[in-house]
């Protein structure tokens, strides 16, 4: 049966080489792990249990930018840490159980605890822009979701899967049933733009906000049942079938790196002016079940290498957004011809989106997030040792995909008519309000070791390139923001490429058992913008460098700077009224983390 135990599967020996490094490179790791593996007396039965146990001391190291606090959707989590404020000051456990019978047999269970002290006492004192409500009205403080699963104290169900492996023929089959992940093609760092996109949530606020993260808690389990066929020894073939469905994990609402304080899960409202806002409405999700792919890998001899063919039809893990308004700014006469209640200077075209109390606190509609179902991934893959260095590629087309939109307004068909990219009712579970369309993507990978020189004994480094365009637009191009009448400075370009760099000397032994290592990571958009959402932006990026200490493969500490660059565009107030990518909401949120870690 397979090796992984709840890793990140993968298929290819050049792909499990990759992986490994590139997680070392990117998140670090400590050495050895030391787990508990229990003597049961009988050789057929394995049973281990470890434990992870990690630390993280964050403090804020930029000052908070001011364009940030003048934008009311965007202030929450600058404003609740200020600055020299300590950011992150949290415990991290996760327990991972594994039970083996025969090598062939068996179930895996695994789960995580968290708590975060600094979230006991908040700076934010601006309760007029908080997007946290409490009875209708502007609140100071943590919505629940934020204050679960960045405050705490909580835990989690991770991964709760049976497996077994058999022999028929002469061909080998393994499944798996529950709660797991799979991951196709050989992309190493950046999600979005694989082929692997949507077989999983991703934890992006764990990452952000919690350096020196496992890659097995980033990727966030699915309820799933799928094979592997072991048709020859250089054919096989994969199957999955999805039972269950969730969207992203961003930095929510309040945490310190939120950048948008209205979306997710978290979210509560939206300013629409400075005392106006859209409260929560019930998000429209993909059905739970239904997400499937298929897959082949052949890996012939002769040529020492690893193709992949692929074909998945998914669910989107990211939103678009909908607002539906209640009230419109129309003359009397037109709120009286569409049959809706004048309200002074506003007419009441929508009772259902908010009621007339709600009107008079500020609230006058709803906003709420869709998740488009039936997109189409065709991939294809390759992955080869040449002079020492793995090298990767991979290739995807996605047809009706949802692309980076305008928030889409909800209206009655006279008004929508005459507003850039409405829709006259909701769209149904698993469609979108905004643009579709086809794209293109592409990751390549290299990477490998250096081995000794005069300035290190050793160090390992992945280097990436990633590359996405459009091909056409096939629903609601008005509110495609590649249109015409968009001119943020996100607004999409035909192609996007970008890179991203991890390098890592380690000089060995530096004292008796200490392994001493200097990680330093660099993306960078290096052409052009996306169009789907977080696939890249020109000028936005990350970087980091620090030093860590491997002691005795059992306890690693590591002191990093992290820091964020990016494009906002703001108006006369010095109002955010643009931001090219995820980063540049970021880029006063620089912080100096250390963290400790260790496993048993």
């Amino acid at each position: 049966m397979k090796k992984l135990k709840g890793e990140i599967e993968r298929r290819g020996a050049p792909a499990i080489r990759l992986m490994a490094w590139a997680v070392a490179a990117a998140l670090g790791s400590v050495g050895a792990a030391h787990a508990t593996e229990f003597n049961t007396g009988n050789p057929d039965l394995d049973i281990r249990w470890d434990n992870t146990v990690r630390y993280n001391l964050g403090h804020r190291a930029s000052p908070q930018s001011a364009s940030i606090l003048r934008s009311p959707n965007n202030d929450d989590g600058d404003r609740n840490f200020a600055d020299h404020s300590i950011v992150t000051n949290r415990v991290d456990l996760i327990s991972e159980f594994d039970l083996v019978w025969k090598k062939h047999y068996g179930f895996r269970v695994s789960g995580t605890g968290w708590y975060d002290a600094a979230y006991n006492s908040l700076d934010n004192t601006h309760v007029s822009s908080s997007n946290h409500i409490v009875n209708g009205a502007p609140a100071l403080g943590l919505p629940n979701y934020t204050d679960r699963y960045f405050h705490g104290p909580s835990g989690e169900l991770l991964d709760a899967f049976v497996f077994g492996g058999w022999t028929i023929d002469d061909v080998n089959v393994n499944a798996k049933a529950g709660r797991y992940d799979v991951f196709w093609g050989e992309a190493l760092l950046n999600p979005i733009n694989a082929i692997s996109y949507g077989q999983a949530s991703l934890d992006i606020g764990k990452l952000l906000t919690n350096p020196g993260v496992s890659a097995k808690e980033l990727f966030r389990p699915r309820t799933q049942v799928s094979t592997q066929i072991q048709a020859t020894t250089s054919l096989s073939f994969e199957a999955q079938y999805y039972l269950s469905w969730e969207q992203v994990h961003y930095p929510e609402s309040g945490s310190y790196m939120n950048p948008n304080d209205a979306v997710l899960q978290g979210g509560q409202s939206l300013y629409i002016n400075a005392t106006q806002r859209a409260l929560r409405g019930q998000d429209i999700t993909p059905n739970q079940t239904g997400d499937w792919g298929i897959a082949s890998h052949w890996s012939p001899d002769a040529l020492d290498a690893t193709f992949g063919l692929y074909y998945r039809r998914t669910s989107d893990i990211q939103p678009q957004l909908i607002v539906l308004p209640a009230v419109a700014a129309l003359p009397a006469a037109t709120c009286r011809a569409l049959g809706d209640k004048s309200l002074g200077a506003a007419c009441y075209i929508n009772p259902s989106a908010a009621s007339l109390s709600n009107i008079k606190q500020g609230n006058i509609g709803q906003y709420m997030a869709s998740y488009g179902s039936d997109i189409d991934v065709y991939g294809f893959s390759f992955a080869k040792q040449i002079l020492g260095v793995s090298v990767s590629t991979e290739l995807s087309y996605r047809h009706n995909m949802p692309l980076t939109s305008i928030p889409v307004q909800v209206l009655p068909a006279p008004l929508a008519r005459k507003v850039v990219g409405a829709i006259t009712s909701l769209p149904d579970s698993g469609q979108t309000a905004g643009a579709r369309g086809d794209t293109w993507h592409m990751v390549t990978d290299f990477a490998g070791v250096v081995p000794q020189t005069p300035l290190f004994n050793t160090a390992n480094y992945v280097v990436e390139f990633v590359g996405n365009g459009w091909d056409k637009v096939t629903q609601n191009a008005a509110a495609f923001t590649g249109a015409r009448t968009y001119t943020g400075i996100d607004k999409p370009t035909r192609t996007f490429f970008g890179t991203q760099v991890n390098f890592t000397p380690t000089w060995f032994q530096v004292y008796p058992g200490v392994d001493l290592l200097a990680p330093v990571t660099y993306a960078m958009g290096l052409s052009g913008n996306s169009a789907v959402t977080f696939g890249g932006n020109k000028g936005n990026g990350s970087y980091s460098y620090g030093i860590g200490a491997d002691v005795h493969s059992r306890y690693r500490f590591d002191l990093k700077y992290i820091g964020y660059l990016g494009r906002i565009a703001t108006n006369s107030a010095g109002v955010v009224t643009s931001s090219a990518g995820l980063a540049s909401l970021l880029r006063d949120r620089n912080y100096i983390d250390l963290t400790f870690q260790t496993t048993f």
